[in-house]
């Protein structure tokens, strides 16, 4: 009977140990997975908003971490760094809208050193579908009205939506999101522009991890 009981027992603990090994493959298969294609989307999203002719350097290597409340949250935010023959051309900046409908909104601004906009998208978000889902470009194409427009700090009216006197549409039945998106791209643009020159001559962080405050 006790030899029965044993060989049962080490049946059962064999038995999780085999299905604690596969839970924990699958687990880490999975993160890897999800990694993979978060990393993926990012490449995409830094494509889109800094074109490929602006940069000769490994771009997606070549980054700064920054903690600023102009950039939405003091958490720390990665700017990534384009260069051509050597000479800074152009910034992509991972920035946050603290204020949208539904909470935070994440986005990318891609800036030249001329302070042009070259894109800027929408990459997680919790806003309305239908209302302020708009801003993602697979929605609408409302996203892509700050490309193309130059900043300057001395004409900062202009940056908001029609609604408060600027020159960027709202959405029917939804002022809130695009207000919040202006709002933040507005911010992160007076950002670049009270320290761009640093920003291009911090350590690369994307291999040390480490982290500047502004």
């Amino acid at each position: 009977m006790f030899a029965t009981i044993s060989k049962n027992g080490g049946m059962l603990a064999a038995f999780a140990l085999v299905t604690t090994a596969l839970i924990a493959f699958t687990f880490f298969t999975t993160q890897e997975k999800i990694q993979d294609q978060q990393r993926l989307r990012l490449l995409s999203v830094l494509n889109e908003v800094v074109p490929a002719a602006y940069y000769d350097n490994s771009f997606y290597q070549d980054c700064t971490l920054v903690s600023a409340p102009m950039l939405g949250n003091n958490s720390p935010h990665v700017i990534y760094r384009a260069r051509k023959n050597g000479e800074p051309s152009a910034l992509a900046i991972e920035t946050t809208a603290p204020d949208g409908y539904s909470g935070n909104i994440e986005l990318v601004v891609g800036v030249d050193t001329q302070m042009n906009v070259l894109g800027v998208r929408a990459v997680e978000h919790q806003e309305t579908p239908g209302l302020g889902d708009k801003i993602e470009l697979a929605i609408s194409d409302w996203i892509l009205s700050f490309t193309g427009k130059q900043f300057d700090s001395e004409s900062q009216d202009a940056w908001r939506v029609r609604k408060d006197g600027g020159q960027f549409d709202q959405f029917t039945g939804a002022t809130i999101t695009p207000r919040a998106v202006v709002g933040a791209v507005k911010e992160t643009l007076l950002f670049v522009n009270a320290h761009q020159e640093a920003l291009f001559s911090q350590q690369n962080d994307c291999a040390t991890g480490n982290e500047e405050t502004l």
